[in-house]
């Protein structure tokens, strides 16, 4: 299994949000919460199972150490870093 960590960024693989881009904000056991900055804030992440997930191969180090401090992100740097990370991966 694939260890999922807090700042990594997500696809969505099922749903009605199938292929959307997200930053994880917390994992925990089956599930993981996502958000995207714009539909899904970090005030309200939505929450997805892991195996309806594909994880991206993007790191940001510094978003990663920012959300293990539990700090929290505001919704334009999620959608600044979702944005130059979709350039990136496409």
């Amino acid at each position: 299994m694939v260890n999922v960590e807090p700042g990594q960024l997500a696809r969505s693989l099922a749903g009605r949000d199938k292929g959307r881009l997200y930053i994880i904000l917390e994992a925990g056991g089956e599930y993981v919460s996502l958000a995207d900055g714009k539909y899904r804030t970090a005030d309200r992440p939505k929450r997805k199972k892991k195996k309806h997930v594909q994880l991206q191969n993007f790191g940001n180090p510094k978003l990663k150490e920012r959300l293990s401090r539990n700090e929290t992100l505001r919704d334009e740097e999620i959608r600044k870093i979702l944005k130059e990370a979709d350039t990136v991966l496409r």
